[in-house]
């Protein structure tokens, strides 16, 4: 399931992100998604990934490098709270993959009062045409109570700026992954 949902949220960053822009992983966790935005920004752009654990700031860059995309990638060993802090350009894209890093321990988790400001000071910094994607996970301890409130937070954006979908599953559990996609207009 969670394949479906990453792989449309690939589909529209990738409709979003051109040559030389400037993008957010506000998750490296292992590097997938960063990966995927160096690829979108090509050799002339800027990615900033985010990640309050070594290892995932470690896996990261070894997926980089065995691609040969770290030059224009900064990873930065911080919580995404701190994205206005780090930059001030105008962004394509932020992408959140919420939840715990794969393979690493899940009492290390995002967190609301994280996620939020990261959420909001991304929307603030995103390009007319720019989107913001958040996966979320609502199966961990957690995740349930960061879904609804992202979803809460993203029904109560002014439609005359900003365009959100929530896009899940009708017939699976209601702890199957979800993705909610913001486009600045």
């Amino acid at each position: 399931m969670i394949e479906y949902s990453l792989q449309f949220s690939k589909q529209v960053l990738k409709e979003a992100i051109n040559p030389g822009d400037c993008v957010v992983d506000c998750t490296a966790g292992n590097g997938h998604d960063t990966v995927f935005l160096a690829e979108c920004v090509g050799e002339s752009g800027q990615v900033l990934a985010f990640d309050i654990q070594k290892e995932a700031l470690d896996n990261t860059l070894l997926r980089l490098k065995e691609r040969e995309l770290e030059k224009q990638v900064t990873l930065i060993k911080s919580s995404h709270a701190h994205l206005t802090e780090y930059t001030n350009k105008e962004l394509a894209a932020v992408m959140f993959n919420l939840g715990y890093l794969p393979g690493g321990s899940h009492k290390v988790i995002t967190k609301l009062e994280n996620t939020l400001p990261a959420v909001d000071g991304g929307l603030g910094l995103l390009k007319k045409g720019g989107v913001m994607s958040l996966m979320l996970y609502p199966g961990h301890y957690g995740g349930r109570a960061e879904t609804e409130s992202l979803i809460r937070f993203a029904k109560m954006l002014p439609p005359k700026y900003y365009t959100a979908l929530h896009y899940h599953f009708l017939n699976k559990s209601s702890n199957s992954p979800q993705l909610l996609l913001i486009q600045k207009k």
